[in-house]
């Protein structure tokens, strides 16, 4: 085949090639937006952006540590979290003779015998009710059920004893006026009849007794949130606390007296955390204003503080906060990571790329952003509140006489050759 022969054959085809591929490279172009005429735009619209910063919250609270002399069983009168008067019996001591594993293993026995026997005391206690309200309860049941597997879906465990016990109430309940199982009061008169044979003798009642201060009626927990700290972490020590004090207490250990931990009593309304920043974090906190405090570790809990004081260091400062609030479920760790909500700021979010600056009248420089207006690119000026990681918070018109940009205009985020008045 001649030289012509060969173009003949194919010059028409390669031609047809390469139009196609000149097609391709300028759809691409245009997808990806890469051509002179290209525009990226988005609604402007409003949000709070909140700031936020994270730290380790240590508790303080006013709390009395009750011990019964020597060694033996201990079974509380009333329930954790109750509120109990002035000389009110909290719970009974009944000293034995015995080491100290035995009485670990009794004890451990009256604790799960007591748990059992507050469980089905609730449950029973519907007993005289009509049995339509049996598919209620068994409602009820399922939707603890569905809640404990979600907190197990989601990793968080620290509520999970209490809804076990809601879920076994509500079902009980429901077994209980359906027929299905009648004999709960029979079985909560024998584990009764059981923890009483363990227990057995004389005993002693532990009351929330004055203790040489001006207390009166309290809040009771049993041992078991007992953690040696109580006296360390006192809420007395926190008006002249200084930033090194505070330091040297976290290394501080557990203490314990002789005897049998009963409970502990939590006086006062008030408790109250004390947490180190650093000093440009200090910068954003004042005195005698409130803060919303999130625990992570407690279901994300929001509670409101009020910073009362702080000892400022060269490099961190000491910051102490207050609250009344005392949310049903909050687990009272001595020590919790904490997301503190600094500031808020509301207004229109801007992204970084979107940000423009032009000469003024004056010979300075303002701030603004290009928006698409009938086909054609406007300047419009805004008031920057808050600059973040990329973005920027921008005040609103009926809060600034600078910003002339409104809510939903098409805010241009990149483009190319771009100036106020050009069409498209």
């Amino acid at each position: 085949m001649t030289r012509m022969e060969f173009l003949k054959k194919y010059c028409l085809k390669v031609a047809a090639v390469l139009a196609m591929l000149a097609v391709l490279v300028y759809l691409f172009s245009h997808a990806l937006g890469l051509t002179k005429s290209s525009l990226h735009t988005t609604p402007v619209r409003r949000i709070t952006d909140h700031q936020v910063t994270s730290a380790t919250a240590y508790l303080f609270r006013d709390e009395r540590v009750l011990y019964a002399d020597g060694a033996g069983l201990v079974d509380p009168l009333v329930p954790n979290g109750s509120k109990v008067g002035k000389n009110v019996s909290v719970a009974r001591f009944y000293p034995k003779s015995l080491d100290g594993s035995e009485i670990v293993a009794l004890q451990n026995a009256i604790d799960k015998e007591n748990r059992y026997i507050e469980i089905l005391e609730d449950s029973v206690s519907v007993a005289n009710e009509p049995v339509s309200r049996a598919n209620g309860y068994r409602e009820l049941a399922r939707l603890e059920y569905q809640g404990i597997r979600d907190a197990i879906t989601k990793g968080r465990f620290s509520d999970l004893g209490a809804s076990e016990e809601d879920f076994l109430i509500q079902l009980n309940r429901y077994m209980l006026l359906s027929g299905k199982d009648p004999t709960l009061e029979d079985v909560l008169e024998t584990i009764r009849a059981e923890k009483e044979a363990r227990l057995g003798g004389r005993y002693e009642e532990i009351k929330n007794s004055d203790d040489g201060e001006a207390r009166t009626s309290g809040t009771f927990y049993d041992s078991s949130y007992v953690d040696g700290y109580e006296s360390v972490f006192s809420s007395s020590l926190l008006e002249e606390l200084t930033l090194e004090e505070f330091e040297a207490l976290q290394k501080s250990s557990a203490q314990s007296e002789d005897g049998t931990v009963v409970g502990k009593m939590i006086y006062g309304y008030s408790w109250y955390v004390a947490l180190t920043v650093e000093a440009d974090v200090a910068q954003l906190f004042e005195e005698g204003r409130s803060y919303t405090f999130s625990f992570p570790e407690n279901g994300d809990v929001s509670i409101t503080f009020s910073l009362e004081r702080r000892d400022d260091g060269a490099d961190s400062s000491l910051l102490i906060f207050s609250s009344s609030d005392t949310p049903a479920g909050f687990d009272y760790h001595r020590v919790q990571n904490v997301e503190i909500t600094v500031d808020s700021v509301e207004g229109f979010y801007i992204p970084q790329s979107a940000l423009q600056q032009r000469k003024s009248g004056d010979g300075g420089e303002e701030s603004g952003v290009y928006v698409f207006e009938n086909s054609v690119i406007r300047f419009r000026r805004i008031e920057i509140l808050y600059e973040g990681d990329g973005y920027c918070i921008v005040a609103p018109p009926d809060i600034s006489s600078v910003t002339e940009l409104t809510k939903n205009d098409i805010l241009v985020t990149s483009g190319r050759d771009l100036y106020d008045g050009k069409g498209y």
